[in-house]
């Protein structure tokens, strides 16, 4: 099965939804931004408020289109 990308996300401590924050391509990049956001406040992206009480997630893109969606926005 093959990876297509890696999506980081995140859920507050007693929520059981997980909410989007970073797009990457490797793992490598996704683990780095994983342990720069624990350790440095990182704003939410709509209220911009610090982020508190929250576990941080890696989780696989598996299919071509879910990573095609998620790269249409893109700005680069």
């Amino acid at each position: 099965m093959k990876n297509y990308g890696y999506k980081v996300c995140y859920r507050q401590y007693g929520k059981r939804k997980m909410k989007l924050y970073l797009v990457t391509n490797t793992y490598s990049s996704a683990q780095w931004s994983v342990r720069w956001y624990e350790t440095h406040p990182t704003p939410d992206r709509r209220t911009k408020r610090p982020l508190e009480d929250v576990t941080w997630l890696i989780v696989p893109i598996k299919t071509y289109l879910e990573y095609k969606r998620l790269w249409r926005g893109c700005p680069f």
